[in-house]
């Protein structure tokens, strides 16, 4: 079973694919975005990315994160448009999409809803048998996003 985990943002998009087979291990993570497009530029772009990602490993379904209240009201408006973007693409695809809180995540992969990023990424890294998981963020986000979607099914 494949799992694709997205993390949806501003600017950057995190996105983490990893495989369950009796363990779990990850094929692919990293990050989607281009800081020199202008915003419709950027967001069609993840959209065709998220598709390219959607062709090339033909996912049994995506994990995304929920949105979340956010004090910034334009980052949390940028942040909607990139997920509605993805959403869109996902289910016009065809592939199930299962939605988790940020706390959420954090609970079920950390086993503390409240746990850093850096907390996260380590047991990322050691759940998907890694020595460590580079690049930023949101790439590991992702990761832990796809690793809390697997908990969703019984294959």
């Amino acid at each position: 079973m494949v799992i694709i985990g997205i993390d949806p943002g501003t600017v950057r998009v995190g996105y983490g694919v990893i495989k369950k087979s009796g363990g779990l291990k990850s094929l692919e993570y990293g990050i989607i975005g281009d800081e020199n497009k202008n915003a419709a530029e950027r967001l069609a772009h993840i959209g065709d990315e998220i598709a390219a990602l959607i062709k090339k490993y033909k996912p049994d379904f995506v994990g995304i994160e929920k949105i979340y209240f956010s004090k910034n009201k334009k980052t949390a408006i940028s942040v909607a448009e990139a997920r509605g973007v993805i959403v869109f693409v996902v289910k016009n695809m065809g592939v199930p999409i299962l939605e988790f809180t940020p706390s959420d995540i954090k609970r079920v992969v950390a086993g503390d809803g409240k746990c850093d990023k850096y907390a996260l990424r380590k047991i990322v890294a050691i759940t998907l048998g890694e020595e460590k998981i580079d690049g930023p963020d949101d790439a590991s986000d992702a990761l832990a996003i796809a690793i809390r979607a697997s908990f969703e099914t019984r294959k």
